[in-house]
């Protein structure tokens, strides 16, 4: 039952450093949210209606982590993995789940250490989905740079200028690099300069073969030299190692599956033992000798994982 004050204390501690971040921070930009949030409740349709009130919700509720510097960690994360959340509004969901969860399974079912369980998954399971759209949103970019390249290598040597050359590759690219291309232009139309807005895009994508291209192009902005053959150049290496890459994924497969199958294995079985006999597994949870062994267990499992995705995990 010790829990129970721990989760209390954790909740008011953040409530409090929440409240402080609100009134040291800028009065103008809350006045702004307050006024933006106004004009889109008036001028809203009726089929978004649910959809503005949970975003207004997050908007509000993150603002008690307005001062907290993580959250521009956090939203970059956001970016990268393409999802249209600030970094103080996606910590107060997280937040909002670890608490609310346990709460609604204490309630439902009465079971403590259960509810203690599923906080835990509903606070690591939305970072999880992060770094797993994140994963698959790079991949599918890292994929797509190279006749990317291409269109704006053959666009320069049909005499176009740097930023038509962008502007072919915004037209002609598939999301999500043309997204990509079309908001670095967008910044660049605002008044933005070129180096910054390129910055900009590669901090967003947070791929290192971007970062390579950018840094060509900065280079030649700065002291010259034949672009299109560069960037030729650097194409050509990047189909080299998406090449090299996808062998390794194949021929590392077995590998993968096994971490898969040793993860999942003891869960699983510790799922049909609950349903099959929960009075026969149910030992485990209840004695201390039993927690003692289940984390243990979780822990040689996770290393186990490790060990795995280490072997398994070959840097190009």
């Amino acid at each position: 039952m010790t829990i129970i004050p721990v989760l209390i204390f954790l909740a008011v501690f953040l409530f409090v450093l929440g409240v402080y971040g609100v009134l040291s921070g800028d009065r103008h930009q809350i006045q702004a949210r307050l006024f933006r949030y106004t004009k889109e409740q008036a001028g809203g349709s009726e089929g978004n209606t649910k959809r503005e009130l949970w975003r207004s919700l997050l908007r509000w509720g993150g603002m008690l982590f307005t001062s907290v510097k993580f959250a521009n960690r956090v939203e970059e994360r956001l970016a990268q993995a393409d999802i249209p959340l600030r970094g103080e509004e996606f910590l107060f969901l997280v937040l909002s789940l670890t608490l609310g969860v346990p709460f609604v399974v204490v309630v439902v079912t009465g079971n403590l250490r259960f509810a203690v369980l599923c906080g835990l998954l509903a606070c690591i399971l939305p970072w999880i989905y992060i770094n797993s759209k994140r994963q698959k949103r790079l991949g599918l970019l890292n994929n797509q740079l190279a006749d990317s390249l291409s269109i704006m290598t053959n666009a320069l040597r049909a005499g176009y200028s740097f930023l038509q050359a962008m502007e072919m590759v915004a037209m002609e690219a598939h999301p999500p690099l043309a997204g990509e291309y079309k908001r670095a232009l967008r910044e660049m139309q605002l008044g933005a300069p070129v180096e910054a807005a390129l910055n900009n895009m590669s901090r967003r994508v947070g791929s290192e073969d971007l970062d390579l291209v950018i840094t060509a192009m900065l280079t030649q902005r700065q002291v010259g030299g034949n672009l299109a053959e560069v960037l030729d150049n650097i194409g050509e290496t990047i189909r080299e190692r998406v090449k090299i890459k996808g062998e390794i994924k194949t021929l590392t497969a077995q590998g993968r599956i096994s971490g898969l199958i040793i993860g999942l294995l003891p869960v699983l079985l510790v799922g049909l033992l609950l349903v099959i006999n929960p009075q026969y597994i149910g030992v485990l949870f209840r004695e201390p000798l039993g927690l003692a062994l289940l984390v243990g267990a979780v822990c040689g499992e996770l290393v186990g994982v490790l060990f795995i995705k280490r072997i398994v995990d070959i840097k190009v």
